[in-house]
């Protein structure tokens, strides 16, 4: 395995972000993605829904890769639907993809002082609710002409840790794993600052994960960017995860933003394209056995408190599946 550490300024940032813009704007001009809203599930009487994107003007040969994005809002807030993610969504329905966003039970709505035991359930049923939507979208791989063994799992910050937690649901035989087909597994998972919670002091891998991106702040304030620990239970963060995989020799692609805090979580859905569809194509379509760790250095990290010159569609888009410009 080949280990490639690179540094990148914010000159090359600001390039990448200026191509990424004239890329989506592109895009969305000639775009012919169509989206359908599908119930997906009814738990505890609440119906629970997704959005699947399909460009039927991108053609693509044999069954078409499944791409899910798991939003975020620290299990207390968000939904599916946010202009900022509809952005993120299409761009990977322009690549041929079959695209879905799910909702999910917020366990932490309307508690504003979570104790742990209500994180711990809220966590479990963010994560089983994407096992089940994954259940799900097999379930119609014929009628929506699907790869199962091509499906990637991309979520940011309460979505990044149900990303994470499904895999290490499958990986350690977990609760949940029983849902999915006989030795199923996700193609990929793209973490934005995300974490795995155990009730144990370490992980156990009874199985090779899946390949990962794992995009991290070093200074995040609110997942850890290593380890932490909160009444027993463990968090293991995208560092802790990288240095465990480096050891296991397991292919990942680790993204680290030096300084930069939990802005990461949400940076990830207009900037990192070039990276995203780089680990897609290369270990996910091609196999590649590789580990990286990409080390980006501005000479002022990005931070939460600037989001709204960050991600400023985000903010304007919540609740919004398109923002009119004028």
């Amino acid at each position: 395995m080949k280990n490639d550490t690179s540094k990148f300024t914010g000159i090359k940032r600001m390039l990448l972000a200026m191509l990424c813009f004239f890329y989506i704007t592109a895009v969305s001009a000639q775009s012919t993605v169509t989206r359908e809203t599908v119930l997906y599930a009814v738990k505890d009487t609440t119906h629970v829904y997704l959005d699947k994107y399909v460009d039927n003007g991108v053609p693509y040969k044999g069954k078409r890769p499944v791409f899910i994005y798991v939003h975020g809002g620290g299990f207390a807030t968000g939904s599916r639907i946010n202009a900022l993610q509809t952005q993120y969504c299409k761009h990977f329905a322009a690549a041929g993809f079959v695209v879905i966003s799910i909702d999910y039970r917020l366990g932490l709505a309307n508690n504003k002082q979570p104790d742990e035991e209500a994180v711990m359930k809220a966590v479990s049923l963010g994560y089983g609710d994407l096992i089940d939507a994954t259940a799900f979208i097999i379930s119609k791989a014929n009628e929506w002409n699907i790869d199962t063994g091509k499906i990637i799992i991309s979520g940011g910050i309460a979505g990044a840790v149900a990303c994470l937690m499904a895999e290490y649901d499958i990986c350690s035989g977990g609760q949940f794993s029983g849902l999915l087909p006989k030795g199923f597994n996700y193609a990929g998972v793209i973490s934005h600052a995300g974490c795995i919670i155990t009730r144990q002091d370490s992980l156990t891998w009874k199985k090779a994960p899946c390949p990962m991106l794992l995009m991290h702040g070093s200074v995040d304030q609110l997942v850890p960017f290593d380890t932490k620990s909160v009444e027993g239970d463990f968090y293991a963060g995208s560092n802790y995860l990288h240095n465990g995989f480096v050891k296991s020799n397991y292919p990942h692609w680790f993204y680290e933003e030096v300084g930069a805090d939990h802005i990461v979580a949400l940076k990830p859905l207009q900037y990192n394209f070039s990276e995203t569809d780089e680990f897609i194509e290369q270990f996910v379509m091609n196999g590649k056995k590789a580990i990286i760790h990409t080390i980006w250095t501005d000479k002022k990290p990005d931070s939460m408190q600037d989001m709204y010159n960050v991600v400023p569609l985000y903010i304007t888009g919540w609740d919004k599946y398109e923002v009119e410009t004028k």
